[in-house]
């Protein structure tokens, strides 16, 4: 069953990469691909997903069933959301490069003996992890956690509670602009936005989130308790620093270079995506995957003839592949289900309801849905699915707002949602890679910047609409 999954995924990838280039319609391949994703990932997913992915199949099933939809779409449904599989699939090719690149050794090296404050420290790990997500994904978090996790035992008290902040602001804000962000792909569908109509003010965002995670966490309340700490362990840190993990030789001085190489294809798979999209070369989530697959493939190939090469790319094959088993069939099973909601009728019936609550509430209701995302993470709905329900609302009411503020307003309540909720992959994949409680990770380490962000997120919305929009 593995195997089956590993050649559907690959699949999946290669239909979107030809449709992109070659603008055919996929059809019965994509959906062939999408169903062996579906039955041969599902007993790879963990618990959580499998319930979600059953009771979404089920409703979507139920819908399609009872309203006797043609093949057609059955077919459509399934493969609807295809597109966010091969997104990433293929983010998660990039840690093959770095891997063998050596970027994880260097930028450890470099990094020792410098940000002797927990503050600078603190900013730097938001910064790098951000960067890492926009095309790493969740492999971003393994990664770090092998790059920071000795200097962080070192030099802070909990350094549980501080890589875990860290961690979950410098993801999650990549969500409001990174091409790669399945997020972001969510709120352009149900916006009826382009990527790049959501870069610029997402990127000013995502960094005025990170400068006001820095303010907070560390020159607010905890300024006295660092103070304190340092002074408290400053004969510490120079024994510490030194022997652990440097490399010796050239390398020792290589991971600014190093860091600059990771900036420059951060940078060219955006340039990319937004010059694929000038060019209006296939659809939205295509030209995602197109950018990633040719960058990270010029990647590889500059460091093919470096050792470890094949074998890396053969682990890749073998567990790396794996590592999608949960969005897999989950998407999947969303697909069937937001197709089936479409030609049921049920959202048309609901359409009068829907227009007199937005009329009542008018601009509030965007930031109702907002709020509603987040509730409905804490208890147990998946940003991605309240996005796309409220998507498909948002497309049956006009709301005096301008499209930006809508979309800005949804990406917002996402990011917000996956830094509160423990049923985040992003929140369990961080709490057992430091070995914590999900509950810890988000609910106590996180909400109070939770909160103050989807604040301050939903007036900058606005106030970007109001004067862009």
């Amino acid at each position: 069953m593995k195997n089956l999954f590993r050649i559907s995924v690959f699949a999946i990838i290669a239909l979107n990469l030809g449709g992109t280039l070659f603008g055919f319609a996929p059809g019965w391949l994509l959906f062939l691909a999408a169903a062996a994703a579906l039955a041969s990932g599902f007993i790879l997913m963990s618990k959580g997903f499998q319930k979600a992915t059953i009771i979404f199949l089920g409703l979507g099933i139920a819908m399609l069933a009872i309203g006797r939809q043609p093949f057609d779409v059955w077919m459509k449904s399934t493969s609807s959301m295809t597109n966010i599989i091969a997104i990433v699939a293929v983010m998660q090719t990039f840690t093959v490069p770095i891997r063998v690149g050596g970027y994880d050794k260097a930028i450890k090296s470099w990094m020792e003996g410098r940000f002797k404050k927990q503050s600078s420290l603190f900013l730097f790990m938001t910064f790098t992890i951000h960067i890492l997500a926009c095309f790493l994904n969740l492999g971003a978090l393994p990664v770090t956690v092998g790059l920071f996790e000795t200097t962080l035992k070192a030099r802070v008290s909990d350094w549980r509670r501080f890589y875990a902040r860290v961690s979950t602001r410098g993801y999650v804000l990549a969500a409001l602009w990174s091409p790669g962000a399945v997020n972001l792909s969510l709120v352009v569908q149900a916006s009826g936005l382009t990527w790049s109509k959501v870069f610029v003010p997402g990127f000013i965002l995502a960094c005025l989130g990170m400068g006001v995670s820095y303010l907070v966490e560390v020159l607010g309340r905890h300024r006295n308790e660092e103070l304190k700490a340092e002074s408290r362990d400053a004969e510490v840190l120079v024994d510490a620093e030194a022997p652990v993990g440097r490399l010796p030789g050239p390398e020792k001085g290589a991971g600014g270079g190093r860091i600059i190489h990771i900036l420059i294809v951060a940078g060219s798979f955006v340039l990319l995506a937004a010059v694929l999209e000038w060019l209006h070369i296939g659809a939205a989530s295509g030209r995602t995957v197109l950018a990633g697959a040719f960058i990270v493939t010029c990647w590889i190939l500059s460091q093919a003839k470096k050792p470890g090469m094949k074998e890396a790319l053969k682990a890749q094959w073998l567990q790396g592949t794996l590592k999608v088993a949960d969005i897999a069939p989950f998407f999947v099973a969303m697909g069937v289900f937001s197709g089936a909601l479409e030609v049921s009728g049920l959202l048309e019936q609901a359409a009068p309801f829907l227009k007199a609550a937005a009329g009542s509430l008018g601009v509030a209701s965007i930031v109702f849905i907002a709020l509603g995302i987040v509730a409905g993470s804490v208890i147990g709905l998946h940003p991605f699915i309240t996005i796309v329900l409220f998507g498909k609302v948002l497309a049956l009411i006009a709301l005096p707002l301008p499209p930006i503020t809508v979309a800005l307003s949804l990406a917002v309540g996402g990011a917000a949602a996956y830094m509160i909720t423990p049923f985040a992959g992003v929140i369990m994949t961080i709490s057992r890679l430091i070995d914590t409680k999900a509950a810890d990770v988000a609910l106590r380490w996180n909400w109070r910047f939770s909160l103050l962000f989807l604040t301050a997120g939903l007036l900058y919305a606005f106030g970007w609409g109001a004067l862009f929009g």
